[in-house]
């Protein structure tokens, strides 16, 4: 008991997908030819390090995990790009001379966690395996117009994504490759090209995420998710016709709390042996010693943590082959950041069921809990990242 409930439990699914579906790469927002891409993106991780509410990086579940457990988590991103003009000699004079960009995202992810890890989640009667399809992401949006300034040429994008909550979720489960809420998410993006050589890719995104209609895991992925702030930058270094170096960083925080009102983690096996009352939960010896079991259940209420943050730099390399397809390798590491952090008051009483009516007097603890998946656990172990991109229609 005492390395379940007293200590902040802290366990995540993966990287925020936000953060991955608009991380720039190679010349993102630059002007391409009209046609129609396909690129597919495959992210790993092995976590075994979070943040806190403070921003220190903290082993899986502190001293409730022995070191070296972790968990282990893939998505795959499938992307298709439309880029043409709908308005092309129509009566329509602001889109007629700007491209129009149509992208579709689909995702899938497969997650699991090593055994310790597994435990401890089947001690609270939940489950750590997921896989299968993720959210549907739509966006829509057009070219600003092209400038060329010397050595300098650039544009812009402007673009708003929709995510439609489609993918699969489990309530009982500490990884989920779906989530439960739509998110809205309008995008400023920007090119420059220097010299033909250094490319600058750079965005600034809102992510406005509505309330949840289901919470996973107790309740430890928040009923209202903070809308989240998302800033990010690319650098590209050409060395020949096929050859580029990239490094970048991203950002992002939310804007205020995740809020938590459907908390219901608790125990799976009670009534729970005394001992754990009075090595944990400090009930008085007096009480203690006269007690043969006792029951635990979390306060019911609003919570709230301090918001979530996340700074990631990255770097790796491009291949392009004949101008149809890149192939792209990067590495990602978290620099700074906080997680999702709250405390939670529990009854402890003789009886079931457990209640602010039955509990003992004075016994009431209070738990460290930590908020899970992508909207509130921010991971300290880096990732990394291969993606493929192919043109379908040459110009």
């Amino acid at each position: 008991m005492k390395r379940l409930l007293a200590l902040g439990f802290t366990l995540l699914a993966a990287q925020a997908q936000a953060a991955i579906l608009f991380t720039p790469h190679v010349s993102e927002y630059a002007k391409l030819p009209r046609g129609g891409y396909l690129d597919t993106t495959l992210v790993y991780s092995s976590i075994d390090r979070i943040r806190d509410a403070d921003g220190r990086k903290v082993a899986l579940g502190n001293t409730a995990i022995p070191p070296g457990e972790a968990i282990s988590a893939s998505l795959l991103l499938g992307r298709y790009l439309w880029i043409g003009n709908f308005f092309e000699n129509s009566g329509f004079k602001f889109l007629a001379d700007r491209d129009q960009v149509l992208r579709v995202i689909g995702t899938a992810g497969r997650q699991s966690a090593s055994g310790a890890v597994n435990e401890l989640s089947r001690d609270f009667g939940q489950s750590t395996r997921s896989s299968g399809l993720g959210d549907i992401f739509l966006l829509a949006g057009f070219y600003g117009r092209e400038y060329h300034y010397g050595p300098l040429h650039g544009n812009g994008l402007y673009t708003l994504t929709v995510k439609a909550p489609v993918g699969s979720f489990q309530s009982d489960s500490l990884l989920n490759t779906g989530t439960r809420y739509w998110s809205v998410i309008p995008q400023l993006s920007h090119h420059q090209d220097w010299f033909g050589r250094l490319s600058v890719d750079a965005t600034a995104a809102f992510q406005y995420n509505s309330a949840a209609s289901r919470t996973a895991y107790g309740g430890l992925t928040p009923s209202k998710p903070a809308s989240v702030f998302n800033l990010e930058a690319n650098l590209a270094w050409k060395f020949s016709e096929h050859w580029f170096a990239e490094a970048g960083i991203s950002h992002y925080q939310s804007l205020g709390s995740n809020r938590f009102d459907e908390v219901s983690l608790n125990l799976a096996d009670q009534p729970v042996p005394p001992t754990a009352a009075c090595e944990t939960l400090l009930v008085p010896a007096a009480q203690c010693g006269l007690l043969d079991t006792f029951f635990l259940a979390p306060v019911p209420g609003q919570y709230r943590d301090r918001g979530i943050r996340n700074s990631v730099a990255t770097a790796g390399f491009s291949y392009v082959y004949r101008s149809s397809a890149v192939f792209s390798a990067r590495a990602a590491l978290p620099v700074a950041g906080r997680g999702s952090q709250f405390t939670v008051p529990y009854h402890v009483c003789l009886q079931a069921p457990c209640n602010a009516d039955t509990e003992l007097p004075g016994a009431r603890q209070n738990a460290l809990l930590s908020g899970v998946q992508e909207a509130a656990a921010i991971s300290a172990s880096p990732y990394f990242e291969l993606r493929l991109v192919f043109l379908l229609f040459a110009p």
